[in-house]
């Protein structure tokens, strides 16, 4: 049985204007014809300011985050 290496992220949203929401929305998902950070690293979003992403991938999601001033959090995981 082979195990997984995921990094667990929470993140927070609150701090930012409405506009400025939708706008953090379209650059984590993607809008017409451009991918967002979700599909471009085929991340997986488990509920609301929650995501789980490939350890390689961790380091572009802290600059994302840093870049939209977003308070998160981290767990690394062990999956099965």
């Amino acid at each position: 049985m082979s195990s997984k290496q995921r990094v667990l992220i929470s993140y927070s949203t609150s701090h930012l204007l409405k506009k400025d929401k939708v706008r953090f929305f379209y650059a984590l998902n993607g809008r017409n014809d451009m991918k967002g950070i979700l599909p471009r690293t085929r991340a997986e979003h488990l509920g609301r300011a929650v995501l789980m992403i490939k350890p390689q991938h961790a380091n572009e999601f802290h600059e994302f985050l840093s870049y939209w001033k977003c308070e998160w959090r981290e767990l690394n995981l062990l999956l099965k």
